[in-house]
């Protein structure tokens, strides 16, 4: 009983963390999966602006190109300190 009982445990787990992940899943043991040709059309994505997206994410790597020479800075000061 103690190994079924750990098995039953290391499920939960697994199950809490999946729901954590992804959100909870129709149980297949009842029959509530989906099928893909069920006729049930997947849910839309929402409109996404890739030119704004695309300008974020050119500042995020133009602040960073900016950030490394400090970062090399503190770098070979935190080495000096180690010594």
């Amino acid at each position: 009983m103690a190994n079924g009982e750990a098995q039953e445990q290391q499920r939960e787990r697994q199950d809490r963390f999946s729901r954590l992940m992804f959100g909870s899943f129709p149980s297949l043991a009842t029959g509530e999966h989906k099928d893909q040709g069920n006729g049930i059309e997947p849910p839309s994505l929402p409109n996404i602006d890739f030119m704004k997206l695309f300008e974020n994410v050119n500042t995020l790597a133009d602040s960073l190109q900016q950030l490394k020479p400090l970062v090399k800075k503190i770098t070979s000061l935190v080495d000096l300190l180690k010594k």
